[in-house]
């Protein structure tokens, strides 16, 4: 379940070219902009991350979105993977990224709670 009061973290698929090499890679961490919006059975996020977002992999859009004590670490400070989605654009607002990620499964949107 993605909380709307926590903060968010995007990982990109790494571009090796084994499971060695071929890992999830921070590329930045922020909170929602706005409340996510659903059209067609697509949820769309849009995030704010300080900063500039530093992507490796430019062939690969696929983004993991991930918050503290979510999915099997409901108690921890760990990172846990809350959505996968296909990232659709990121715009620059002054010294601000705006990420916009598409994600095409069901997930649950909900409150801050627990964790």
């Amino acid at each position: 379940m993605i909380r709307l009061g926590k903060e968010v973290q995007l990982c990109e698929w790494g571009e090796g070219v084994s499971t060695l090499n071929q890992v999830w890679t921070p590329i930045g961490a922020g909170v929602l902009k706005a409340k996510p919006k659903r059209k067609m059975g697509v949820t769309l996020i849009t995030i704010e991350i300080d900063g500039q977002v530093q992507r490796k992999n430019e062939r690969d859009n696929t983004v993991k979105v991930m918050q503290k004590g979510e999915c099997m670490t409901p108690t921890s400070e760990k990172w846990g993977e809350v959505a996968i989605g296909k990232l659709n654009g990121i715009r620059r607002e002054g010294n601000k990224s705006l990420i916009e990620v598409e994600i095409d499964n069901a997930i649950k949107i909900g409150g801050t709670g627990p964790g």
